[in-house]
């Protein structure tokens, strides 16, 4: 990966590059990172993995040789995205990858399932909105070293390096996150009814059933999937855009979001 690379929304530095004669530095991804990445997402051959700020393809290259998925990378420097080209062909997965020469704040990530990144705090917290607004419940998002501010990570973890790596050091941190469905609202089904509250992934419920209040305990939200405790009996279920479809303990369950 590029470690600045793919963000024209750093302006300035874009302003003291000269229309581009200034490059950020590129510090390639230690390969067992890279490895350690895609596991942390759970990659698989239904994957789109979409890495941002691609450098060399390696990220992609890896996705798709060791995992099986497809892989697309997004990067600002034309000449890494040709050197990633070649090497995809030399991997031979160039029909299971491809590089696209531009900015990642303004490329097309929608149909990524999993999403990689090796960006500055800043570019990370800037492309924060739009990983949000544009990406699917339950996409996986692995960043390495840096977190992004506000949304707590669902997991991070150290990886110790098999031999030190120019810039890295001899051990790198990386995070994950599940972009979470909006559960936000009030949901009424039955004689049950429920005000969730939510802040990224982390959810608080309040619910009634039959007008007299049920304690609600171990809300969690993951994706789409969402469970809680209601008086000692489990719900398991799903966030499906405006309905909550699941069970409380074996007994089928349905909750429509109120407007």
């Amino acid at each position: 990966m590029r470690f600045t690379a793919g963000l024209l929304a750093f302006a300035a530095f874009v302003a003291c590059a000269q229309e581009g004669e200034q490059r950020a530095p590129f510090v390639t991804t230690p390969s067992d990172v890279v490895m350690r990445m895609l596991r942390l997402a759970g990659t698989g051959p239904a994957d789109l993995v979409a890495d941002l700020g691609s450098g060399d393809g390696r990220v992609v290259i890896a996705a798709a040789r060791e995992f099986g998925a497809r892989g697309l990378g997004i990067e600002l420097d034309a000449r890494l995205v040709e050197r990633s080209r070649a090497n995809a062909a030399a991997a031979a997965v160039a029909d299971r990858v491809s590089f696209v020469h531009g900015d990642a704040l303004l490329a097309d990530i929608s149909k990524a399932s999993v999403v990689t990144v090796y960006l500055l705090p800043q570019l990370i917290n800037s492309l924060q909105p739009r990983l949000l607004e544009k990406l699917d419940p339950g996409t996986r998002i692995v960043s390495h070293a840096f977190a992004m501010t506000g949304w707590k990570a669902d997991r991070a973890e150290t990886v110790r390096l098999a031999q030190r790596h120019a810039g890295q050091g001899d051990e790198s941190t990386l995070y994950l996150w599940i972009v979470p469905a909006s559960a936000r609202g009030t949901w009424q089904g039955g004689d049950w009814r429920l005000r969730i509250e939510q802040n990224f992934q982390e959810i608080e419920v309040d619910a009634t059933r039959g007008g007299r209040t049920v304690r609600i305990a171990g809300a969690r939200l993951s994706g789409r999937d969402i469970a809680w405790d209601a008086a000692g009996t489990g719900f398991r279920g799903r966030v499906e855009g405006e309905r909550i479809v699941g069970e409380l303990g074996r007994a089928p369950l349905l909750l429509e979001r109120l407007r």
